[in-house]
């Protein structure tokens, strides 16, 4: 059954989104427009649009579902998203904006002696992590669409058509309105996810947690499984006999009938018992970690999501459209706020499930049949339930308009870094560097659309590779992907190039390829384990149990960067003086010295 609150809301959110983009247009009449926005977003408006940029599908849908999903494991993600942007304040938002430059590939170039290799290893980069980060926007596309709509369209399940849906629309406001456009929607957008996680969180919090809130409770958490898996092992010891012991008696009547049945290919939903994997002699709770991951994965994904975020491309470029470097500090410290704010309300709806959708499925059906004995079968639709079951339609609506919002403002801000990095670092750098203005803001929008129709494919991919079942939450499982390779790629280079100015243009590249190329490795032989490619106990399950390579990986890069450099017989810029000076020196200096460098570079 359509919800007509949701699909009214999410159709506002679209025309408005839209009607933004063709006011926008207008300022669209160069590169520097189109990309930057003039480079005259203020500090409110930009701090609310990279919050917005931010708060992805993993944070409006992920972050609460993997702290319902998962306790206190959960809740590092919270923790890690929310600090990611101190280091960000300290060390990066006024050196890179007074550099002045378009992109981080950009940065690359300038920095080091107009080094072309540098600059196309950095847009590989680039685009290695929009393409990770889209991914888990289309998983979270897809399946609020499946909780809102809960059918198809020509044909296409609603997963599927959630995801073209989300695709058509952000590749026509982006390509459309370019950053003007994006930065304006993304401001608006993050007003209404911003209000919708609040309006789960204040009735949550007015009526209270529950006990999962104070006390040590068993972690279960709903999943399914074939009925050959559910009968293997001795009796006693099988899946089998921990759901029968976990869960009710009605419940389990439907396991019980699927098992008569005698087809070991069926499926069948069950509620078990969560392993310990800290203390395997003790029964998992939600209070403690050890559901996930065991302390290296656990300190290596805090690593990846506070470090990851130095390294976003479409978060980095946004500091390049601040006026100045006193604007992007300023803008930096609004942005914590607002961050700090929201992970609280995550985890305090995350920990809010666990009490009000036993109590509240039964009563609703559509709910009931999202649920097992009481519990989500995916965590990642938690904030939509809640809505209704708090609110009614009107709650799922407005919280389904959050997860669109959620999503549109990350994908753009996603797409037009994409499209920064090819058509301003290639097409005007290298393919056709005396193409006129509206040529190269065609390019960029070209770039827009194919990029999105590439991310088109790879949400339609995922469920059939079966990610969305070997992980529960798979939503903020990607998105700490994608943080674990721009942490490996760009934050050990960015924070050598700005600070040590011996770090050399080949200490650079191999640091980028080192960082970024091994957390890509480690990422992909994690996938092979849990999809079951790889036998248990084999080497590549070894390789693969390292979830989370940030912890190994960045301080190697860092080490790559130092050996490379201080061995390099080609070493710092002529100019590494004057490049210092611009990165550190005031706004006004920075800028006087790179109007005389680009002078300079004209008279050739």
């Amino acid at each position: 059954m359509l919800n007509i609150w949701a699909i009214m809301m999410v159709i506002l959110l679209v025309v408005v989104t839209i009607g933004i983009s063709l006011y926008a247009r207008s300022f669209n009449s160069n590169t520097a427009n189109f990309y930057l926005a003039g480079r005259k977003i203020g500090f409110m408006t930009n701090s609310t649009a990279i919050c917005g940029d931010y708060f992805s599908a993993a944070s409006f849908l992920g972050v609460a579902g993997a702290v319902y999903a998962s306790g206190v494991d959960g809740m590092w993600y919270a923790i890690g998203f929310g600090a990611a942007f101190v280091p960000v304040v300290l060390f990066l938002a006024s050196p890179l904006r007074k550099f002045g430059e378009y992109t981080i590939p950009d940065f690359l170039f300038a920095r080091f002696g107009k080094s072309h290799k540098a600059r196309v290893i950095g847009v590989i980069m680039v685009q290695l992590i929009c393409i990770f980060y889209l991914a888990p926007q289309m998983v979270g596309a897809g399946s609020t669409w499946d909780v809102l709509v809960g059918v198809g369209f020509l044909g296409m399940t609603p997963y599927e058509t959630g995801v073209v849906a989300t695709v058509v629309v952000m590749m026509f406001y982006v390509a459309l309105g370019g950053m003007k456009g994006t930065t304006l929607n993304q401001m608006i957008q993050f007003w209404v996810l911003f209000t919708a996680m609040f309006l789960v969180f204040a009735l949550v919090l007015f009526n209270g947690v529950g006990n999962y809130a104070s006390q040590n409770q068993p972690l279960t958490n709903a999943s399914t499984v074939t009925v050959g898996k559910l009968m293997e092992g001795e009796e006693g010891k099988r899946v089998y006999d921990k759901a029968k012991a976990t869960m009710s008696p009605e419940a389990f009547a439907a396991v019980d009938a699927a098992v008569q049945k005698g087809d070991p290919n069926a499926s069948v939903n069950v509620v078990l018992p969560q392993a310990n994997k800290l203390h395997a002699d003790r029964t998992m709770v939600m209070q403690e970690p050890g559901h996930r991951y065991d302390w290296l994965n656990q300190f290596s994904m805090v690593l990846a999501l506070v470090l990851g975020t130095m390294g976003l491309p479409h978060i980095m470029n946004r500091y390049y459209t601040n006026p100045s470097g006193k604007v992007a500090r300023l803008t930096t410290l609004w942005v914590l706020a607002f961050v700090a704010f929201f992970y609280i309300m995550s985890s305090v709806v995350g920990l809010g499930g666990r009490r009000f959708i036993p109590e509240l499925a039964g009563m609703d059906p559509t709910t009931a049949a999202l649920t097992v004995d009481g519990l989500l079968l995916k965590s990642d639709q938690i904030l939509p339930v809640m809505g209704k079951l708090l609110f009614g339609e009107f709650g799922l609506g407005y919280v389904a308009a959050g997860a669109f919002a959620a999503m549109f403002s990350t994908v753009g801000g996603l797409l037009i870094a994409s499209a920064a990095s090819w058509g301003h670092d290639i097409y005007e750098n290298y393919v056709n560097p005396n193409a006129p203005e509206w040529k190269k803001v065609l390019v960029g929008k070209v770039a827009v659309i194919a990029m999105s129709l590439f991310s088109l494919l790879v949400g339609l991919g995922i469920p059939a590779i079966g990610l969305d079942k070997a992980y529960p939450s798979l939503i903020a499982m990607m998105v700490t992907w994608a943080f674990a390779v721009s942490g490996g790629a760009f934050v050990p280079m960015l924070l050598s190039s700005i600070w040590w100015k011996k770090t050399t243009r080949n200490g650079a590249i191999a640091g980028m390829i080192v960082g970024g190329g091994g957390s890509i490795f480690f990422i992909m032989m994690n996938i092979l384990k849990e999809t079951g490619v790889f036998a248990a106990g084999s080497f590549g399950a070894t390789l693969g149990s390292l979830t989370f390579p940030s912890i190994f990986i960045v301080p190697l890069s860092f080490l790559t960067i130092y050996v490379v450099s201080i061995t390099d017989k080609n070493k710092m810029p002529v100019y590494v003086n004057n490049i210092w000076a611009r990165i550190h020196g005031s706004d006004k200096l920075s800028e006087r010295i790179r109007m005389q460098m680009k002078e300079a570079e004209q008279r050739g």
